[in-house]
């Protein structure tokens, strides 16, 4: 089956914030013994702050401080470069790889995953906790017939045991850990981030990425986030031992806020955050810019063609579409309808990271926002998946996620191309249930 990229300038990030308390509303960690209270973060990173975050360059892991010779890693975005140079195409596997090397003994890790098949993946975390760091790792059922060997190898020497200092668990089969099992649906864990409590000599660290531990963090294209954030990564943390607590929740939904970046974690069981963002964004100059593995969420696509009638500059690339979302975007409009790009079967790599940027006004007010995370625009990703969310009112951050987004747009040689009274093109479509499927 061909996939299609599709890029979007921004509506996701939006929607989330939308949807924000300026609380968080965290679940309670589970009751577990050897469990300290996150400790403030050190100083981060070079470059400029914003929103009380300080943010550097991508171009290095650490920073040096001073004459202590202190590093300390750098906060925002990477991205990977699907080609033959293993360097740039495993860009974000080999960072996180390098964060858990440099994890001090009795640190934590905590991992939550979609599809962990790597064994290097596996390897680095056994390693960790030979060094007397304390490695937990919540994985999805699917994760069992992929690779069974990674986690048995994982269970083996961390222990399945959740009352021990490491772990392994895998969630219910059919369901998420934390979503419910729901008749004729693909829930799951979907989740991938990794939370340490200190590596290098920075503390509360979270990795939140697009990409899973398997081939397609190399062969697609991903990002990842690097979050030091006290308050941010103990909401990380609580959401990440309800998970392990497996209790079903079909409308988890939380948020917490930490200065201008927040994450949302789902199931949500109503409303749509996604859309509620759209519909906040005025067409004055301003350019949406959207990316998903699969885009198979309608009322997304409707609120995209909405703002391209409205004469906002909109963006979409996907490796596959729905239906109905590809005829609420096929649809011309006052403007055309929004400009999507699809690879075609040809393409050796694919769309996969998860992001939606919006540059211009939104709320009545100019912003550059950044939604960013696990959560694809599906369905199942909204209803039916254990998924996160960051929300980035980062302006230092944005160019280079507009960068990256112009450079999968142009990978994606397919081009919708509508026409007033024609039909709707003939683009390989996917079943809802086949988000990331491939990973």
């Amino acid at each position: 089956m061909r996939r299609i990229a599709l890029v979007s300038s921004g509506l996701a990030v939006a929607a989330a914030v939308t949807g924000l308390n300026a609380a968080s509303a965290a679940a309670q960690p589970a009751s577990r013994p050897a469990q300290p209270a996150p400790r403030p973060a050190q100083a981060l990173v070079r470059a400029a702050t914003d929103g009380g975050n300080r943010v550097a360059s991508p171009s290095r892991d650490v920073t040096t401080s001073g004459g202590r010779g202190r590093k300390y890693v750098t906060q925002g975005p990477r991205f990977n470069l699907p080609s033959k140079d293993p360097a740039k195409a495993g860009a974000l596997d080999l960072y996180i790889k390098t964060l858990i090397r440099h994890t001090p003994a009795k640190a934590e890790i905590d991992v939550a995953v979609f599809r962990l098949r790597t064994s290097g993946m596996a390897k680095e975390l056994v390693n960790a906790q030979k060094r007397k760091v304390r490695v937990r790792v919540v994985l999805d059922n699917d994760s069992l017939s992929q690779n069974k060997g990674v986690y048995n190898y994982l269970a083996r020497h961390l222990g399945t045991n959740t009352k021990k200092s490491s772990w392994v668990v895998v969630c219910p089969k059919n369901r998420g850990c934390i979503a419910p099992s729901t008749k004729g649906v693909w829930g799951k864990n979907h989740n991938k981030f990794y939370a340490f409590s200190r590596t290098y000599d920075s503390r509360n660290v979270v990795v939140q990425t697009s990409g899973n531990a398997t081939g397609g963090m190399y062969a697609d294209y991903n990002d990842a986030y690097t979050l030091v954030d006290r308050k941010l990564y103990g909401a990380y943390r609580s959401y990440f031992y309800a998970l392990a607590k497996h209790r079903p929740n079909g409308n988890y939904y939380r948020q917490t806020w930490s200065g201008k970046r927040a994450v949302a974690f789902f199931p949500k069981a109503s409303g749509d955050p996604i859309v509620d963002v759209l519909n906040r964004v005025r067409c004055d100059g301003t350019k949406v810019r959207l990316s998903s593995g699969i885009f198979n969420r309608t009322e997304v696509a409707k609120a995209l063609s909405r703002l391209d009638d409205q004469g906002c500059d909109v963006q979409v690339v996907a490796a596959t579409f729905g239906t109905g979302t590809l005829k609420a975007l096929a649809r011309p409009g006052r403007h055309g309808g929004p400009a999507v790009h699809y690879f075609t079967g040809d393409s050796a790599a694919q769309a996969h990271s998860k992001y939606l940027l919006i540059d211009g006004t939104y709320n009545g007010r100019r912003h550059r926002m950044i939604l960013t995370g696990s959560h694809s625009y599906t369905v199942d990703a909204l209803r039916y998946n254990d998924e996160a969310v960051l929300t980035l009112m980062d302006s230092s951050a944005f160019p280079l996620y507009v960068s990256n987004f112009g450079k999968v747009y142009a990978a994606a040689r397919g081009k919708l191309v509508v026409m007033p009274g024609a039909k709707t093109p003939e683009i390989p479509v996917g079943p809802v249930g086949a988000a990331d499927y491939d990973d």
